[in-house]
């Protein structure tokens, strides 16, 4: 059998030994402390999608429709909408008046009002980089401006179907994206909810 000097020589061995080690670290479970360096988006990785899940279901959101469980979502993420968009959200639905409730702890960046998505939240995460949209909200719950701050299961809003939604299908649109820059509050990579929600 040849000697391990013969099959690497000398001279290879680091080389071989790191990218060892670097697939050793691709193959290894997500832990704690590797959450916390994927907490930094992006991340050049070929499984990155799925590592940016498993860093959000690590943050423990609170599903945004109050009374309901991850077990009675759809998964309407890649659903056709007209003019060829795709979904990039899930649907949520729940009777009018309903409250929405903050997903977890942050910053109202922006309120909008726009054809698409009727009257709309924008919520910056407190890691400054993830933005989750509240959309065909009925109306806004008293005190939610631009600026202000919101905390985990706080109502920011009412179920409704303003916008682009079928008159009496009321429900929120539900998205999360992460912000390669915060003051580009309509623009990110989406992430899907239901993966976050229903996987954990």
């Amino acid at each position: 059998m040849p000697s391990p000097n013969r099959q690497y020589p000398a001279r290879k061995l680091p080389r071989a030994l790191a990218a060892l080690a670097a697939l050793a670290l691709t193959a290894a479970p997500v832990s704690a402390q590797r959450m916390a360096l994927l907490a930094t988006f992006p991340i050049p990785r070929r499984d990155e999608a799925r590592d940016i899940v498993d860093v959000l279901r690590s943050r423990n959101l609170l599903l945004p429709v109050e009374g309901l469980t991850a077990g009675q979502l759809h998964d309407t993420y890649n659903d056709a909408r007209s003019g060829g968009r795709v979904h990039d959200a899930i649907d949520i639905h729940a009777p009018r008046g309903t409250h929405v409730l903050a997903t977890t702890d942050g910053t109202i960046i922006k309120l909008h009002h726009s054809s698409l998505g009727g009257i709309t939240i924008y919520q910056l995460d407190d890691d400054g980089r993830t933005r989750y949209y509240y959309a065909h909200l009925d109306r806004y719950a008293d005190g939610i401006a631009e600026g202000v701050r919101v905390t985990r299961g706080q109502t920011i809003g009412y179920v409704g179907d303003t916008g682009n939604a079928a008159p009496g299908d009321t429900h929120l649109h539900f998205a999360i994206a992460i912000l390669s820059d915060a003051s580009r509050w309509w623009a990110g990579r989406n992430v899907n909810p239901y993966d976050v929600f229903h996987g954990r």
